[in-house]
């Protein structure tokens, strides 16, 4: 594990210090092509048209809002089925593998959603989304981590690929409105194409070698799954980071699914997401490149606490003064979203063994996915009683409620932790 640690050679009284370059944030030579292989997969990724339009094209169809919340939960719920075997998977037959079916999977996925009749169909779709993203989320964190060797350097190199992610956002936020504004359904069939350059991307990727005595099969599949979970429970700086990432994830998907009608609600219309939207996501693009550097500066500790009750801040006063005027809170809530994950992504990977990181990884996004589909369920039944305007200030209250304890929680570090 690298640690910050203080300079404890003697000052020279005659000479004046000069601020150094971190080389540990040095990309190495063999990795750069790697490094920007990452960011176009993370732009195509990114670049997921429909993103913007979804509740709109459910609405289309007819879905009331407590169908919408039911289905997204459910769809969260669809992850245990895959999250954990996919990424035990990934640590077997290796990550690049595991990415490049995942965006074969996604591909197919935009086609069959975007061809979707009614409630069953998005339902039985959803099952492919769900795999699809599921052999993605653990291991092309766990590939990049283990390609750099370096968690600063990991910090700074994952938020620069939520950067390119997002901006990738921005793109769709201008897309996907101005094609849903054509045709409803052209968001998601157009959607099959960035998954599609992603994949031809990532075929280019070379994965470092990792250690694995295993070849696969069920049984080895089932231990790997058993000791990624044992590793996932039996940590506590691993059992707290599963918390923050659940406390990040569900703030993010549950706000998700309601910010479009809350758009609306306040006197935007839906032409004018191809400006909103782009803006949102590049200043969330902005928090994960910058997420490292802040982090540095304010310390692991001050971040946490800064990004966490803000954005419980953020989220209340976007409940408590909705109008036209609050947007600039929004941009503040997307910018402290970028910020919060790779610093929690950073500090969850600092405790996890390589054999074993794709499968606690997705260990811990199952947590996430459970705890948002929980509470997607109970928003679903009251949204279409209070309003969307009214839930983002539950989400700020339950995040308050919630990220103060959890904070109060955190592990201190102690000096000869193992992993």
């Amino acid at each position: 594990m690298t640690s910050q640690r203080p300079n404890v050679k003697p000052a020279r009284s005659a000479s004046i210090p000069i601020a150094k370059r971190d080389d540990s944030l040095k990309i190495p030579p063999a990795q750069r092509r790697n490094v920007r292989l990452y960011y176009a997969f993370s732009f195509f990724v990114g670049f997921y048209i429909a993103t913007g339009t979804t509740v709109l094209f459910e609405r289309q169809l007819g879905l009331s809002f407590a169908q919408i919340f039911t289905l997204d939960a459910i769809y969260m719920l669809m992850f245990i089925l895959f999250e954990i075997p996919s990424g035990a998977l990934a640590d077997i037959i290796g990550r690049k593998k595991a990415i490049l079916a995942g965006l074969f999977t996604l591909t197919l996925a935009a086609l069959v959603t975007g061809n979707a009749q009614n409630f069953l169909h998005l339902f039985l779709s959803f099952f492919i989304w769900a795999l699809g993203f599921s052999l993605i989320s653990g291991s092309s964190d766990a590939l990049l981590y283990d390609s750099l060797k370096s968690e600063k350097l990991y910090h700074r190199t994952s938020g620069r690929a939520l950067f390119f992610s997002t901006i990738g956002l921005a793109f769709a936020g201008v897309t996907g409105p101005l094609l849903f504004a054509q045709h409803f359904r052209l968001p998601y069939l157009f959607s099959s194409l960035p998954f599609a350059a992603a994949l031809l991307v990532m075929i280019f990727y070379r994965e470092p070698p990792v250690a694995r005595e295993l070849s696969f099969s069920l049984r080895n599949h089932l231990r790997q799954i058993r000791q990624g979970a044992e590793k996932a429970f039996g940590n506590r700086f691993i059992l707290w980071s599963t918390g923050a990432l659940a406390l990040v994830f569900t703030v993010s998907y549950t706000f998700a699914s309601s910010y479009q009608p809350y758009l609306t609600e306040i006197g935007f219309d839906v032409r004018q997401f191809a400006f909103i939207l782009p803006l949102l996501f590049v200043i969330e693009a902005l928090g994960g490149a910058l997420s490292e550097r802040i982090t540095s500066r304010l310390g692991e500790t001050v971040a946490f606490w800064g990004s966490f009750l803000l954005i419980g801040i953020s989220l209340l006063s976007l409940g408590l003064l909705a109008s036209r005027s609050v947007l600039p809170i929004m941009l503040v809530y997307g910018f402290l979203q970028g910020l919060a994950r790779p610093l929690v992504s950073t500090y969850a990977n600092r405790y996890i063994e390589s054999e074993h990181r794709a499968t606690v990884i997705s260990v811990q996004m199952m947590a996430s996915t459970v705890t948002s589909a929980i509470l997607l369920f109970l928003f679903g039944l009251i949204t279409d009683r209070i309003g969307v305007i009214a839930l983002a200030a539950v989400i700020g209250a339950l995040v308050l409620a919630a990220g103060v304890p959890l904070l109060l929680l955190k592990p201190g570090k102690r000096h000869g932790d193992a992993l």
